[in-house]
């Protein structure tokens, strides 16, 4: 049975680092087939839009955090994973290099690198993916028989409910697809069927949720959130998908009769 993890959004630097640590024990321990980060893996707060014209435009904290989720995140996890295949999908926060580089700097975007050509301002260049063994991919993007894995931030807007999500990705992708995201912090499996006549198929939207410290969300005024850390899991097994939810309470959770 083939097991995918899911990642869910980290927001390097402001992730909680025990969690982060207890999911590389896990990985460590399962070895999972395919490992895909959802998005939103650095948070790149210094370029975000809501940082423009305030103090925080101008830290000089960028550098640091771009080699340091290279260091605390991607290394470790190729590191107790040498064999898996590991996809990272672009999330809105992950683009915000790009953004703003195309609204505020556009010629930078073109800067190469002397020794291999890449693009210097590009993802595989900033975080060194290709020694890693990194995929670095826009979504939607086929992780398994009938389901794929987007952010969240793809189809535009927002929606309020597990519900009103089903229903988005239902409209944009159709019954056929099982969906996985990350994007709002607030995991979920919502399953529906589809058919007639007794014969029924089945589908599933899965939110893999966060790690990111409710604390680091200064955004919101009283850093009164509801978010629970959580990861997802995918079990492809003869051309069927299954998908799990693990969900942490008070700093640690269990799966298959183990609490990490």
């Amino acid at each position: 049975m083939k097991m995918t993890l899911l990642m869910p959004d980290i927001q390097y630097p402001y992730q909680d680092s025990a969690m982060l640590g207890k999911l590389m024990d896990f990985t460590s321990d399962y070895q999972p087939e395919q490992i895909v980060l959802i998005g939103d893996g650095p948070d790149f707060k210094e370029v975000s839009r809501w940082s423009k014209g305030t103090a925080e435009e101008y830290k000089e904290t960028l550098g640091d955090n771009i080699i340091g989720f290279r260091r605390d995140v991607l290394s470790p996890l190729r590191d107790v994973s040498p064999s898996s295949k590991i996809i990272w999908v672009e999330g809105n926060h992950c683009k915000r290099i790009k953004d703003f580089t195309r609204q505020y700097g556009y010629p930078l975007q073109f800067i190469k690198n002397w020794s291999d050509g890449q693009q210097t301002l590009g993802m595989d260049s900033l975080f060194g993916l290709d020694p890693l063994r990194v995929e670095y991919v826009k979504g939607p993007i086929e992780i398994g028989p009938n389901t794929i894995a987007i952010h969240g931030h793809e189809p535009g807007g927002y929606a309020a409910s597990p519900a009103a999500w089903d229903l988005k990705f239902l409209r944009r992708y159709g019954s056929s697809w099982n969906v996985v995201f990350g994007h709002t912090h607030q995991p979920f499996i919502n399953t529906t069927g589809f058919g007639f006549n007794g014969v029924i198929q089945s589908r599933f939207v899965m939110n893999v949720g966060s790690i990111m410290r409710p604390d680091a969300a200064d955004y919101v005024t009283d850093r009164s959130v509801s978010w629970t850390h959580s990861f997802g899991i995918l079990y492809e097994e003869d051309g069927n998908v299954h998908p799990e939810l693990v969900t942490a309470h008070n700093g640690s959770f269990a799966y298959s009769g183990e609490v990490y």
